[in-house]
């Protein structure tokens, strides 16, 4: 049997409940983790781990070596895959449902360390991103082997948070994890097809975000002090509308961020250039037909702003080194 390789009391407990269900993907070029999902067989990993693979050998924790030849459900969007394995005997990791951490909350990755060890893996939560009406995802502190994609993350309680994920995000590796809530429907999926359907797996179309690129001009003229305050009531409508949106309520993000926007174009007339980046956010919504769009169209105003506001203030800084009067020493 594998064993795991930490003294942490908590961190103990966790990886005795994960233990069993981890699995090693065998591939000819390469190697995978997943992980047993259901106790007919059903494994959870990466699309992007077993896309295209002809043959699949799964090693699991009790050192049984099984055959994949199905495929029970694919989810492009979110990069999943469940595959069936030849046994209807496996130890599978327990689905506690509704484990949903927040921004700081500890987490545990259960992944291969090597030499028949399992590593425990304790990191936190960066942040929670909202990519589109369809995909929410936790971004974590740690950095994850590449090889490591597919593993499961678990929380303190050792419930089932979702499937670690080594992505990239402006050509830097991150770690993200896709929530169990998004794999719970693929188990329940009836039917399989043939391996043969990994090989036509293709990543769907994202929602096109239409942030807009401001110059620096726009915020000429303003105050240091103004342009810090726009940033500031931004992020903070962004900390509360994201997680509104993320429990399913699009409505009450986009009314949080439309009165955000109200009041900066009231308050903040110190700085029209702000104010006109914001009216064309509020024009954009009157075109739109739902209150998911209009959140989204306020969303990639508010990412624009910050953009130029964030490239505006280290130009300034930049500006007051060079300006600042030179000492010597007498």
């Amino acid at each position: 049997m594998l064993t795991v390789d930490t003294d942490l009391t908590t961190a103990r407990a966790v990886a005795a409940r994960a233990a069993p269900s981890l699995a090693i993907l065998e591939m000819p070029s390469r190697q995978g983790v997943g992980f047993v999902a259901a106790p007919h067989g059903l494994l959870v990993t990466n699309l992007h781990v077993v896309a295209g693979a002809e043959e699949i050998h799964v090693l699991l924790a009790d050192e049984q070596l099984l055959r994949v030849e199905q495929v029970v459900a694919l989810d492009e969007k979110r990069d999943l895959a469940v595959l069936k394995l030849p046994t209807h005997d496996v130890e599978a990791l327990r689905f506690d449902g509704g484990a949903s951490p927040s921004e700081g909350d500890a987490l545990f990755i259960l992944l291969p360390a090597g030499g028949g060890m399992l590593g425990l893996m304790e990191t936190r939560v960066h942040a929670v991103q909202v990519l589109d009406e369809s995909l929410t995802f936790f971004e974590l502190e740690a950095s994850l082997p590449e090889d490591a994609s597919g593993s499961p993350v678990m929380d303190a309680m050792g419930a089932l948070v979702g499937v670690a994920t080594c992505a990239f995000a402006d050509g830097r590796p991150v770690t993200i994890v896709i929530p169990s809530r998004y794999v719970v429907p693929l188990l329940e999926q009836p039917g399989t097809q043939p391996l043969s359907a990994l090989a036509v797996a293709r990543p769907a179309a994202s929602r096109e975000r239409q942030v807009p690129t401001h110059p620096l001009s726009l915020l000429e003229g303003c105050a240091t002090d103004g342009v810090e305050e726009i940033a500031l009531a931004i992020m903070e409508a962004i900390q509360l509308g994201a997680p509104a949106y993320n429990r399913g309520d699009p409505e009450a993000c986009y009314r949080l961020y439309k009165r955000t926007t109200e009041r900066l174009l009231l308050e903040r007339a110190d700085c029209p250039g702000a104010q006109f980046a914001l009216r064309e956010g509020l024009q954009r919504c009157a075109r739109l037909d739902s209150a998911d769009a209009c959140a989204w169209a306020l969303r990639d105003t508010f990412d624009g702003l910050l953009q130029v506001i964030d490239r505006w203030l280290q130009a300034q800084a930049a500006f007051a080194r060079i300006s600042a009067p030179k000492t010597y020493l007498q």
